[in-house]
Formats: structure tokens, C-alpha cells, sequence
């Protein structure tokens, strides 16, 4: 297996070289999706029921929001009607969006504490996620089968034909991590192949 990472002062290096620019600031806005202590929660959905044989909570075609966050899926499941410890299963069509970023799937499991997010994982085929930068309009864009998003530790890894985009610049790999304090991405290859690379040569200006 071959790893390739990079991290800003190379990318930096990069395009003074006139070679490469990659932009890796996609996640950065992910404390977007933390649920925000003192505002209501809001909670609609078509039906939901108690199920006894699991001790769950089930709601069908549902949709939360609260501010700027806002979640819908087919299905949700949790074991706790609360967000100060407890697990949230979403599955069928599922669209997590704030106010820059939205992610589609096929299943995202939310785990919560203290009203805030812990762990994300989203699955799909595949799972995705778009960005819009709020001043430049530029599109951020990744994929890949299984996310997963670790809070405390503000690691997001994409595996399985995990591929990102920053608009102009892509990269593949069998998984990508992105460190979002240290603002570094490391891609590894894998069963599916080495990682890859495509570098768009810069534009140039007409004369």
C-alpha cells in the first residue's frame, strides 16, 4: 500500500511552481452540523411509533431542524428522544445540510453528547458531500462509501473509492483523511488501485 500526503506549505511550494493549487478546506465548516445549545429543536415526520421488542423510537419521513442545521430521511431510529447522550440512525434519502454544506447518504449514524455532535458515519453508494465557499462561490466536493467524522479529534476519513474535489484539483484513493486543525490530507491506496492525482493547469490569462 502507498500513501501520498500533503500538507499546506507543500501545497504552497506547489503553486509557486506554477504546477498545482488545492484548496483542502472542505469540512472546515462542520461545526455547522453541532446542534446549538438554548434553541429549539423541531421535530415533523409522517408517522412514528414506539417499537417494545427494540425499546426504540421509530419516525417515518421524517425532518429536524433547528437554526441553520437541517435533517430528513425516509427512517430514524434512536433510543433516547433527547440530544444530551444518545444515538441517531437515519436511513432511506438521507440530506444533512447547514448553512454552507450539505451531505447525502444512504444511512448516517449521529452520535451526540451534551446537545453537541461526536461521531458521524454515512454511509451510501456513495455517501457525498458538497461545500459552497460563502465569498467566492467556489465548489468543494468529496465521495466515497463510508465517512467518518470524529469530533474531538476533527478527523474526517473517506474510505472505499473515497474521491475530493476542490473545484479544480481531484484526488483518488482506496482512503482519504483529512485533518482539518492541521489542515492536512493523506490519501492511501488500496484494493482499488494507487492513489491518483489530477492536476487542471492553471488558467492563463488572455494577452
Amino acid at each position: 500500500m502507498s500513501t501520498v500526503s500533503f500538507s499546506h506549505s507543500t501545497i504552497a511550494k506547489w503553486l509557486l511552481a506554477g504546477t498545482i493549487v488545492l484548496a483542502p478546506v472542505a469540512w472546515s465548516q462542520i461545526e455547522d452540523f453541532a446542534l446549538q445549545p438554548g434553541m429549539p429543536i423541531t421535530l415533523d415526520a409522517d408517522s412514528s411509533d414506539f417499537d417494545y421488542d427494540t425499546n426504540r423510537l421509530v419516525f417515518r419521513g421524517l425532518r429536524m431542524t433547528q437554526g441553520t442545521l437541517g435533517i430528513a430521511a425516509d427512517l430514524a431510529e434512536t433510543d433516547r428522544l433527547d440530544f444530551d447522550d444518545g444515538l441517531w440512525i437515519f436511513t432511506g434519502n438521507v440530506v444533512i445540510e447547514s448553512e454552507t454544506t450539505v451531505l447525502f447518504c444512504d444511512e448516517a449514524r449521529l452520535k451526540f453528547r451534551g446537545h453537541q455532535l461526536q461521531h458521524a458515519e454515512l454511509r451510501g453508494e456513495p455517501a457525498r458531500f458538497e461545500q459552497r465557499d460563502p465569498e467566492t462561490q467556489a465548489l468543494t466536493e468529496g465521495r466515497a462509501t463510508l465517512m467518518i467524522y470524529d469530533v474531538p479529534s476533527g478527523i474526517v476519513q473517506m474510505a472505499e473509492d473515497a474521491w475530493f474535489s476542490d473545484g479544480s484539483n481531484e484526488i483518488f484513493g482506496s482512503n482519504i483523511t483529512y485533518d482539518l486543525e492541521q489542515r492536512h490530507i493523506t490519501a492511501d491506496s488500496g484494493e482499488s488501485g494507487p492513489v491518483k492525482i489530477l492536476i487542471e493547469p492553471p488558467t492563463q490569462a488572455l494577452p
